[in-house]
């Protein structure tokens, strides 16, 4: 039950992520149109902006357990065993304090921002805790896959992040 839930929220988040890639894509479509009969999109260039802060930190989680994200294993893909599960449990735990420092500096900011009822200084007087909130949340569940990934390996399974088999070294030959 646990595993499926965490599944759905990483997946939610890969979805939503896409959502605001589209939405700058059409942003940015009605504004070129706009532009073409004389038009003009107020804020558009604002809302864009805000979709893509969305696009870059919502879905962080869903790239990471799907192993999209880069990897620089040159040191841990040559261990095995026990030192390579150490290694890499440091490394991961490493990685989710950081993601933990970040999820929470970026919810203050929210807070702060509703606090002193910060607003964007663009066309649009948008409040700045909506965009922001993206921000956060974005931070939080990709802090949370960090955290489930950590927990995975210690039990000793496998993480994510690994399960299609080949290390970067591997793919890294391949190519070459």
């Amino acid at each position: 039950m646990l595993r499926r839930s965490l599944d759905a929220l990483y997946w939610v988040s890969g979805l939503a992520g896409a959502l605001a890639l589209l939405a700058i894509g059409g942003l940015i479509l009605v504004q070129v149109v706009l532009r073409q009969v004389g038009g003009l999109l107020p804020g558009g260039d604002d809302l864009t902006a805000f979709s893509m802060a969305a696009c870059a930190m919502l879905p962080l989680a869903y790239a990471f357990r799907h192993g999209a994200h880069i990897r620089v294993d040159l040191l841990i893909g040559r261990l095995r065993g026990g030192a390579r599960t150490a290694l890499e449990a440091a490394a991961l735990a490493v990685a989710a304090m950081m993601a933990l420092l970040f999820a929470w500096a970026s919810v203050d900011l929210v807070s702060d921002s509703v606090a002193f009822e910060e607003v964007a200084q663009g066309m649009l007087a948008v409040p700045l805790w909506m965009p922001q909130s993206f921000m956060a949340a974005g931070a939080v569940v990709f802090a949370i896959a960090l955290i489930d990934d950590l927990a995975v390996l210690l039990a000793g399974g496998l993480p994510s992040y690994r399960r299609g088999g080949e290390s970067a070294l591997e793919k890294a030959a391949e190519e070459l």
